[in-house]
């Protein structure tokens, strides 16, 4: 039977017993429903390893013994970006499992000129924990160990401005070669970045700006998908062209 695996930010040693914080008690307590003396994994963002370790409910805190480890890396070897404007709630946590699971390493989104509602600065520290739980949810249970990097952006140049290397940079569009097409014309690189737009797409400048940064418009095929389903094939693309797909 699959073990379930379970996030925690500290370091895990074999040998030793942590205590697990209040929120990931009540996910093993009353979301899982385990049981003292239920074999787990846990894992941190630390190493690429499984830690087994039986879990112990004493009061209303959880405990969990470090038994043994499992070196199983699964992370992917593609250092893939998703760079999205911001969409719909319901439709970026989607988008967020979902590429997590296929194994981005980073998703980048910016309030676009077409997102229906604009992150405010004082709703950003609230949002950005809710994403990352949900990555962090569905590294539990894809096996990977490390969540992706998830950053936000006020607008598209001062994405563009900011730091971070990109060496092959794509805009999903509806002019231009088949995504596909393009990924299969170069040597296999190390890193890629995909950009799209939130509901209704890049607006023109959003368009302009992109490309005058090095951006290769494509598209994907001739039917119109969701922001969300978009961005999800565009990474399993990727992968499968790049990564380990």
């Amino acid at each position: 039977m699959r073990l379930s695996r379970i996030f925690t930010q500290q370091p895990l040693i074999v040998g030793s017993k942590v205590q697990l914080d209040t929120a990931t008690s009540h996910y093993a307590r009353n979301v899982l429903r385990l049981k003292t003396g239920t074999n787990i994994i846990l894992f941190n963002s630390l190493d690429s390893c499984d830690y087994i370790s039986k879990l112990c409910f004493d009061g209303k805190k959880t405990f969990a013994s470090i038994a043994s480890t499992l070196d199983c890396n699964t992370e992917s070897s593609l250092d893939s970006e998703i760079i999205q404007g911001l969409s719909r709630n319901d439709h970026l946590d989607w988008m967020i499992q979902k590429t997590t699971e296929l194994g981005v390493k980073r998703i980048s989104i910016f309030n676009s000129n077409h997102s229906q509602i604009h992150v405010k600065p004082n709703q950003l520290e609230k949002k950005q924990h809710h994403w990352r739980a949900i990555a962090i949810n569905a590294c539990e249970q894809s096996g990977r160990h490390v969540p992706p990097e998830i950053v936000f952006f006020n607008n598209l140049q001062s994405l563009l401005d900011a730091p971070y290397r990109r060496e092959n940079k794509f805009l999903l569009d509806f002019q231009g070669p088949r995504l596909v097409t393009l990924l299969k014309s170069q040597s296999k690189p190390t890193q890629i970045s995909i950009m799209l737009g939130a509901e209704g797409g890049l607006s023109v400048t959003e368009i302009e700006l992109a490309n005058a940064a090095g951006f290769i418009s494509g598209q994907i095929g001739n039917r119109v998908l969701r922001t969300e389903t978009a961005a999800v094939t565009a990474i399993g693309i990727a992968q499968s062209c790049w990564g380990d797909i």
